[in-house]
């Protein structure tokens, strides 16, 4: 949903988005505030503060998480899946301009495009995502890098413009391949199994 039409709501709604990135804000209720503001995010989906949201625009699946700083211009949509991992500062820009002519090189109408992160990817640190972008699958997009083009799933993509540099194996490891890691508890409350307590 983009902001209403209406100028009180819209800069009522404005000045809710203003303050959700606050530090004050638990995470759980980040999730249910957004909500209420139109947006549609899993009950474990979570994003830390310190994120600045122009739109309530967002569709985010289970599990998935957005570490401090993201950035969401919010003039299209964006659908992230199940699973994803976010590291700190992402910016995705989901409007642009066409190149005009010399005496104003940036055309006053802007361009849409919605951006997709499909189930199970890692977007690292300081990462942009231009419009139009889908991040497909069980992608890996390295730190400090600019993607400009849809991806293919199961990749590492890395760089300014990004560039995929290998295969990445789909599915779960066997069993004895692979690192692994502990599960460790979820600090979200909406995320806690029946019976299971935080350390």
């Amino acid at each position: 949903m983009t902001l209403p039409d209406n100028i009180f709501t819209r800069h009522l709604c404005r000045l809710c988005l203003a303050g959700i990135g606050s530090e004050l804000i638990p995470a759980f209720l980040r999730t249910r505030l957004l909500n209420t503001l139109g947006a549609s995010l899993e009950p474990s989906a979570c994003i830390w503060p310190g994120c600045h949201l122009r739109s309530t625009n967002i569709t985010m699946g289970r599990e998935s998480f957005i570490n401090v700083g993201f950035f969401f211009d919010g003039a299209a949509r964006l659908t992230i899946g199940n699973n994803v991992r976010v590291g700190q500062f992402l910016s995705v820009v989901t409007a642009t301009h066409d190149v005009g002519p010399a005496e104003q090189r940036c055309t006053i109408e802007a361009v849409l495009g919605d951006v997709v992160i499909e189930d199970g990817c890692w977007i690292g640190l300081n990462v942009t995502i231009l419009p139009g972008v889908t991040i497909a699958k069980g992608c890996v997009i390295g730190a400090g890098s600019l993607v400009t083009k849809s991806t293919e799933p199961n990749g590492l993509y890395i760089g300014s413009p990004a560039r995929r540099l290998r295969e990445l194996p789909p599915g779960k490891p066997e069993k004895g391949k692979g690192r692994t890691a502990e599960r460790v508890p979820s600090p979200f409350p909406s995320t806690q199994r029946a019976g299971a307590t935080a350390e």
